[in-house]
């Protein structure tokens, strides 16, 4: 089953429930990727472009932006950040379907699966990367 076609929005049941949005947050000139309770929000909108090695880009229509899995770290794991560059491997995700119809997302350029983490940046939960896999990984793809 591949991710919707056209927009979405990713949802994770930890922490109550989070949808993932390009935050104003920045690292350097990139923004942070996070994820809040607010579901209808313009910020929480993502296709999936494919990348043409099998992979896509996650791209955020509202920020213009594509989410990578950047060098900065926070707690040990590496930030996921957004930024206007469409063609860098380090954009390269590989979703995979879980038998609960979740999405885990993995960065071959930083060997590690997205997910939401327990740091918080603004007030918000961050979206990081790290290589095990466990329930923090999984994100529910709802299509607009």
């Amino acid at each position: 089953m591949p991710l919707p076609s056209g927009r979405f929005r990713l949802h994770s049941y930890q922490h109550n429930g989070q949808w993932l949005f390009v935050a104003n947050d920045t690292r350097g000139p990139d923004r942070v990727v996070e994820a809040h309770p607010y579901k209808d929000e313009v910020r929480n909108e993502f296709e999936a472009k494919p990348d043409g090695n099998g992979g896509i880009h996650l791209y955020n229509p509202a920020t213009d932006c594509y989410l990578f899995v950047s060098n900065d770290t926070e707690a040990g794991d590496r930030v996921v950040e957004a930024h206007p560059y469409e063609h860098e491997p380090r954009n390269s995700l590989y979703p995979n379907v879980q038998s609960d119809g979740s999405w885990t997302f993995w960065s071959a350029d930083a060997q590690g699966f997205l997910f939401l983490s327990n740091d918080t940046e603004g007030g918000d939960y961050m979206i990081e990367s790290h290589p095990p896999d466990e329930i923090r990984n999984r994100f529910y793809a709802e299509p607009i």
